[in-house]
């Protein structure tokens, strides 16, 4: 085990909370303020990252894991020029402002897999299909936990049979695409996402603002997204991707950062169905 600290008030888990799939992701794990996140850097590695912020890492990847901690937790980010006129922006940012930042994790192949896995379906099913993947493809996580697991790596994602995707739900345009993301993992961090066959601008964004710190990047398509922002920022409840890309212009550079301060608030209007998240076509 390693250690490396990045000291400040910063709110661990709400920086990385968007890389939790749900309760049983088992590559992450919130107990408390403390967080549980395993990875491949390309190497396994298992981090706990406490409050404070002190990092303990284990695994092959543990001392790429300790370097990138300030990165993880945002200090690429640069909120310079980020005016909060909006009062609901102004006063999220307040709460928000000296202890959040966008993430730049560069565990870019995971939120990639996960991204297409979560492509067109509800959130349910996505985290399924990501759960069952993961164990039975992936690795046990180095570390003291028997519960936590690193994801397949490319070489073992392509070796995936047609059966198990169909037992994890995926349909197959999503394992046309997910393999093809990992035919391209050598260049994810450098590569233009959407030259990626079935990655459109829903997944790059999705990929962008956590693994690479874009501040503004947005999930236009997503099937909640554009009414919640829109709600939040005029009080109408039908807007389109159009009427958010509208209210978001004042903002340019800092798209993503108003997203998530929406998202933070819980702002939406009243839902008039089941809950669901159906992203767009890619």
């Amino acid at each position: 085990m390693i250690t490396a600290d990045y000291s400040g008030p910063w709110a661990v888990p709400t920086i990385l909370g968007p890389l939790s799939r749900g309760t049983g992701d088992p590559c992450y794990r919130r107990e408390g303020e403390v967080v549980w996140l395993t990875g491949l850097a390309p190497e396994p590695f298992t981090a706990r990252l406490d409050p404070g912020v002190i990092g303990s890492f284990w695994g092959p990847g543990a001392q790429w894991a300790a370097a990138h901690l300030p990165q993880w937790l945002g200090a690429d980010d640069d909120p310079t020029g980020f005016t909060p006129e909006h009062p609901l922006i102004a006063s999220q940012w307040r709460k928000y402002g000296a202890i959040w930042r966008v993430p730049k994790t560069l565990l870019t192949w995971q939120i990639a897999v996960a991204a297409v896995l979560e492509q067109r379906v509800t959130g349910v099913e996505a985290r399924g299909a990501w759960r069952g993947l993961v164990r039975e493809h992936g690795q046990r996580a180095p570390g003291p936990r028997d519960d936590l697991m690193v994801p397949p790596d490319p070489a073992a994602l392509l070796k995936v049979p047609s059966w198990d995707w169909r037992r994890y739900g995926v349909d197959g345009q999503r394992v046309r695409t997910v393999r093809e993301v990992a035919r391209s993992a050598h260049a994810l961090d450098r590569c233009e996402l959407t030259d990626i066959p079935g990655v459109g601008v829903w997944t790059a964004a999705e990929i962008a603002t956590r693994a690479h710190g874009d501040a503004d990047a947005v999930s236009f398509g997503d099937y909640h997204l554009a009414r919640n922002v829109t709600w939040a920022l005029t009080g109408r409840d039908d807007g389109s991707d159009d009427d958010m890309a509208q209210e978001l212009v004042p903002y340019a550079g800092h798209r993503h950062r108003v997203v998530r301060m929406i998202e933070l608030a819980g702002a939406g209007p009243p839902r008039r169905g089941p809950r669901m998240r159906l992203p767009g076509p890619g």
